[in-house]
């Protein structure tokens, strides 16, 4: 596996090979023919110290290096950066790390656990991907593989806390509050302080709805480490439950400045300011969140939501379908949302009716399925007016074109014709006129 280490040790090797040649040349008491320049080769740079070492292509590597300049800003992109470099090297092995570690925080676990599971194939030593193994397994729900691999750590090394903190995490999450508590208490007597334990501790008694000692746990792990963001968004949420919004929101928010990806907060800030109409606020929280991990059900809603809010309809109308299509096809809300988008602000009466009928086949207040019906009565109406008058607008023929008024140029050539022409009129006038007098004359005989 590259590692920093390594490329210093082959730029020291350079830097030696290259003074001593120099040393030879100014010792050398032989005169030379002719001056010639001394020409110095370019140092090589890390990429290619790292192919030379690896063997791994320059594209790989070069993707490999810009997507981790990235992973903390543009998770989107990042992935596709490791996702090139995996696929023109398959045995890449940190890559496939990397873009499992991503792929974790992008909340599509099982994607995680397939690249990480490669990395650990590949190279089995790396003690640090059987332990993101683990914690793959445990976000993807696969609590025994995650329990198996952890305990694997924990024999391998028995005074390793942090696995022994996550063998907690994994009972508590099953469910099992007593042997959670076994391993803090475990984990407590060896160091009393130890931060990852009192947030687990504050997470049990969170589970137990015992507020006042969670709250009690938790800030004593904020006083021996005040930039945890873990520790700050369990904080907020025991506010939460509590009903202290105030408080919760400011534990909320430091969570977010001392990690600006940790969407769990961003997510809870998000849903706070939804309800207190901060919508603008909402929005930004919504929206980083969907661009940290764009298929996360709850960023998505919480996104159509805020977009709703602000007037960005179109954005809202993706985001509730997405919410349908990809999470929950029963959500009513969502199909409720969808209608209103619909019917008013889009004006596609025609999907406003498909919506409506979504709601009738999943509500069952008689009530709101006749108040479904008669908006579909009224759509339809619409649509059909729609429809006959655009009928009636191509049956209509089309007005003759106005004959064309001659231009400047006509104009001067008709003032410029000789005499005869003015005869022919004079003529033409006289011919004109004597219909008149017949008419005067039977006009005259009717008398």
């Amino acid at each position: 596996m590259m590692t920093q280490n390594m490329t210093k040790l082959r730029y020291s090797l350079c830097f030696v090979a290259l003074a001593a040649l120099v040393t030879s040349v100014a010792c050398s008491t032989a005169q030379p023919e002719e001056d010639e320049p001394v020409v110095e080769e370019p140092e090589p740079t890390e990429i290619e110290l790292a192919h030379e070492e690896t063997g791994l292509s320059i594209e790989a590597l070069e993707a490999f290096d810009e997507g981790k300049e990235l992973m903390d800003d543009d998770f989107s992109t990042a992935a596709e950066l490791f996702e090139f470099a995996v696929e023109e090297e398959p045995t890449f092995a940190e890559a496939h790390y990397n873009l499992g570690m991503l792929y974790g925080d992008m909340d599509r676990p099982e994607e995680a656990v397939e690249h990480i599971e490669i990395a650990r194939d590949l190279e089995p030593d790396v003690f640090d991907y059987t332990v993101a193994m683990a914690k793959a397994y445990a976000e993807a729900g696969e609590y025994e593989d995650s329990r198996r691999l952890f305990e694997e750590v924990v024999n391998r090394q028995p005074d390793n806390l942090t696995a022994i903190n996550n063998l907690a995490v994994i009972s508590l999450r099953e469910g099992n509050e007593e042997e959670a508590l076994e391993h803090v208490e475990t984990i407590l007597r060896e160091d009393n302080h130890n931060v990852g334990a009192l947030n687990t501790l504050g997470l049990i008694y969170t589970e137990r709805e015992n507020i006042s000692l969670a709250e009690f746990v938790l800030n004593r792990a904020l006083e021996q480490e005040e930039e945890n963001p873990d520790v700050h968004n369990n904080l907020g949420l025991v506010y939460m439950q509590d009903g202290r919004l105030p408080e919760a929101v400011h534990h909320f928010q430091r969570a977010v400045e001392y990690d600006p990806n940790y969407l769990e907060s961003r997510l809870n800030l998000g849903s706070i300011l939804i309800e207190y109409l901060d919508y603008e606020r909402a929005y930004d929280h919504f929206e980083h969140a969907v661009n940290m991990a764009p298929e996360h059900c709850v960023a998505k809603l919480g996104f159509g939501a805020a977009q709703f809010a602000t007037g960005e309809h179109e954005g809202a109308h993706d985001s509730y379908e997405f919410y349908i299509d990809e999470c929950d096809s029963e959500h009513i809300s969502s199909y409720e949302r969808l209608a209103e988008l619909n019917e008013g602000y889009l004006q596609r009466p025609e999907e406003a009716i498909h919506y409506y009928g979504e709601l009738i086949d999943r509500e069952e207040d008689e009530d709101l399925i006749t108040q479904y019906e008669a908006e579909i009565n009224f759509l339809e109406d619409q649509v059909e007016r729609a429809e006959e008058e655009a009928q009636e607008e191509q049956a209509e023929p089309e007005e003759p074109e106005a004959e064309e008024e001659p231009d400047a140029a006509e104009e001067a050539e008709i003032e410029e014709e000789p005499e005869g022409a003015d005869d022919a009129e004079g003529i033409d006038d006289g011919e004109a006129e004597e219909p008149a007098e017949d008419e005067q004359n039977d006009d005259t005989d009717e008398e």
